[in-house]
């Protein structure tokens, strides 16, 4: 595009190259053609495109349609319709936090700060140092219902600026099977594996393993699923993942031996 003049001189190709971080070669094409037809037809009265019959005359409208050239704004515009398959789940992360956070206290600020240290310890990993290098750490808030732990997990994840960050939840998985639930687990972790630096939200741990008190009865599949995932180091030593998880029912889970998976309660 750039060299046949269609690239306006706003485009900045470093920021957009930043912004596209998880796209595939087919996915930032898509973005290539959205931001061109925004180009064309931005300006352009779409109740009348119908009643076009005659061939553009030099140095009329239609003709200066033809030589635009493609801004930075189409670009942003194209980048938000197009989002990634690979990557971090934005909208799901911020509904999470859709009412704001609030430091309401010196107990919620030294746990959000204990959380971005964390985060800070694995993203900035010391090189081919094995004794001060780790590529799993897992995190899991404990607390009652209501008290926020999934909006904290979604904030760290938001602000960690990791290029994966996927959130497993009970919500996403209304209506599949037992094998599906597992199915699905496997898919993001192995594709946390595939990113240098990955976080997965394992959010109210009790309900993904369909936990009921009546019984007590449980899914001994789901648990013994997670109870591998959560321990397992990514198979590349140069790749980096983090795991938050979060419960309501400490105890229960501690009979399970799931909260001896993480490394910090």
């Amino acid at each position: 595009m750039r060299k046949n003049g269609l690239i306006d001189a706003d485009v900045d190709f470093d920021s957009l190259a930043a912004m596209t971080k998880n796209y595939t070669g087919a996915e930032i094409e898509a973005v290539c053609r959205g931001a061109t037809s925004f180009a064309l037809f931005k300006d352009v009265d779409k109740s009348k495109i119908g009643a076009v019959k005659e061939a553009p005359k030099k140095g009329g409208k239609q003709a200066e349609q033809v030589e635009r050239k493609v801004q930075m704004e189409d670009f942003l515009q194209a980048l938000n319709e197009n989002k990634p398959a690979f990557g971090v789940d934005n909208d799901n992360l911020s509904n999470c936090v859709r009412g704001g956070i609030y430091h309401y206290g010196e107990t919620f600020s030294e746990l959000y700060k204990v959380g971005m240290n964390f985060i800070s310890v694995i993203k900035n990993q010391v090189k081919g140092d094995s004794q001060k290098s780790t590529s799993l750490l897992s995190i899991l808030l404990e607390g009652k219902n209501g008290c926020g732990k999934t909006a904290l997990a979604a904030k760290l994840a938001l602000e960690s600026q990791f290029p994966y960050v996927k959130m497993i939840s009970p919500e996403n998985f209304v209506g599949y099977s037992e094998q599906g639930k597992i199915s699905q687990m496997v898919k993001v972790f192995e594709d946390a594996y595939k990113s240098p630096l990955s976080l997965v939200i394992l959010d109210d741990l009790e309900r993904l393993i369909e936990f009921i008190h009546i019984g007590p009865r449980f899914s001994n599949p789901i648990l013994q699923a997670l109870l591998v995932l959560i321990k397992k180091k990514p198979p590349h030593p140069d790749r980096k993942l983090m795991i938050i998880g979060t419960t309501s029912m400490k105890g229960i889970l501690q009979e399970m031996e799931l909260v001896d998976c993480f490394n910090v309660c």
